[in-house]
């Protein structure tokens, strides 16, 4: 290789290493890299060097990298992600960035896994214990999971502790008797523990949703060791554990410091802290306001800022809920009191295969490919042994067309509405909802889930229509 060339390549490559590490993920360094790319695999052809194949590797998990960022920016993007399993993406991010100390290891760990995975609302609305224990126990490939695969507390656990297991950092698994929740426990030293849970509604907050946000964690914290097993969950909802949950809060502080070390964040604080400071809605938060006229106008500005607000990369609609609660709790008292959330439920293959169908009609075939391994990689783990290796590995191998995809997936059909009718998939929508003062009838619905981003509706009518039309619970 020209070296000229390989010097540009890689003051090119430690530019990107140097944005990444600022949380900085720019379409230009994505473009750039493809085109270094396509110009080394082309003299690989001729020489096939160490080096060449040093810098091809590299380049191509740099262009992984901002793909995931932007995922729903730059919609194509995602079939470069078809081969990346979620634990190797993670792994690959820690060593890229050169981390030696464990506690940002694994909070650099937990912020980017919760970044890339989605609960799965399906177990949170079951009835059934029975159910409940088939989704938590489905089986999980720990090297394969997909990126923005749906996963609960058990599979989210395996995930995490086989990535802090690659730098020599043991997860314990903990969990309560006749619980079927799970989370993580790390022993830092004879004094100190760590205790990550991000799947569980700690304080009204998850950490899949905060991660996304950059916003403070709650499932993530280091404390002195006689809390060990403790359960946060509990301790923030029972009131009688509220001592213990007072000086669980002071703890917290440290994250800051991990984040600011880790380059999630500056001294002006996280993503929302800054949204608040600057929006005068946000400043009046321990009042209640008594004139008509200024209440009015006050709830109506704070439902034109609910519609413009940025929506972080990759939340979905279960997540969004504590995204928006973290805005609704700083709003004076009496506008808090008329603004309400709910999340919405839909038959998971029958919705979003028709979402797919209209958003996308026109994008690439590989990338409708994609999506349908998305939608159907839910149901894989409930598949036999012989039907997973028949379906999925051919789709993920590429080599079927689109037709060819189409003609299996109607095959398998059945079995999935088999299973579907069993377990009972489901797909989150956030209702948000705001109320005319007084007289509680509704100014106006927004919805949100990632295939239509944002839907308002100003009047009810409306919304049930289109709650009717899509099948939504």
């Amino acid at each position: 290789m020209d070296e000229i060339l390989a010097k540009e390549v890689l003051n090119f490559i430690q530019k990107c290493d140097e944005d990444i590490a600022h949380n900085v993920f720019s379409q230009g360094n994505y473009e750039q890299a493809k085109k270094y790319l396509e110009i080394l695999n082309k003299i690989k052809k001729e020489n096939d060097t160490i080096i060449i194949n040093a810098y091809i590797k590299k380049l191509d998990f740099i262009i992984k990298q901002i793909d995931t960022v932007n995922y729903h920016t730059y919609k194509e993007s995602i079939v470069n992600l078809v081969s990346l399993s979620a634990t190797d993406y993670i792994i690959n991010l820690i060593q890229a960035k050169r981390l030696t100390n464990p506690v940002l290891i694994a909070r650099y760990a937990y912020i980017e896994l919760a970044k890339v995975l989605y609960y799965d609302v399906s177990y949170v609305i079951q009835t059934d214990p029975n159910i409940k224990k088939r989704i938590g126990n489905a089986p999980i490939n720990i090297h394969k999971e997909k990126i923005f695969s749906y996963v609960v507390c058990t599979q989210w656990l395996q995930l995490y502790t086989y990535i802090l297991k690659q730098f020599g950092i043991n997860v314990i698994k903990r969990s309560k008797t006749n619980q079927g929740h799970v989370w993580g426990e790390i022993a830092l030293d004879n004094d100190h523990i760590i205790i990550a849970d991000a799947t569980d509604y700690i304080n009204s907050s998850i950490d899949l949703s905060n991660a996304k946000a950059i916003n403070p964690t709650v499932g993530f914290v280091v404390l002195p060791k006689e809390y060990s097993h403790l359960k946060l969950y509990d301790t923030f909802y029972d009131r009688n554990n509220w001592e213990i949950a007072e000086k669980i809060k002071g703890y917290y502080a440290l994250n800051r410091d991990l984040d600011m070390s880790l380059g999630y964040i500056t001294k002006k604080g996280y993503a929302s802290e800054r949204i608040i400071a600057e929006n005068e809605l946000f400043q009046y938060s321990d009042i209640i306001i008594s004139e008509e006229k200024d209440f009015e106008r006050f709830l109506e500005a704070t439902m034109e800022f609910f519609k413009k607000v940025k929506i972080p990369n990759n939340i979905d609609g279960y997540e969004i809920f504590a995204y928006y609660n973290t805005f609704i709790k700083k709003l004076p008292r009496n506008i808090m009191a008329n603004i309400s959330q709910k999340t919405l439920y839909v038959d998971s293959f029958a919705y979003k295969q028709k979402r797919l169908r209209k958003t996308f009609l026109h994008a690439p075939n590989e990338y409708l490919k994609y999506l349908n391994g998305l939608v159907y990689s839910r149901y894989y783990k409930y598949l036999s042994e012989e039907e997973h290796n028949s379906l999925l590995e051919q789709m993920k191998s590429g080599s079927l067309n689109g037709e060819q995809v189409s003609n299996l997936i109607a095959k398998y059909e059945m079995v999935i509405a088999e299973i579907n009718r069993n377990i009972n998939l489901h797909y989150a929508i956030n209702k948000l909802q705001f109320y005319y003062p007084y007289t509680g009838d509704t100014l106006g619905i927004q919805l949100y889930e990632p295939m239509m981003g944002t839907k308002n509706f100003n009047n009810l009518d409306d919304f049930y229509d289109f709650k009717e039309r899509n099948l939504i619970k």
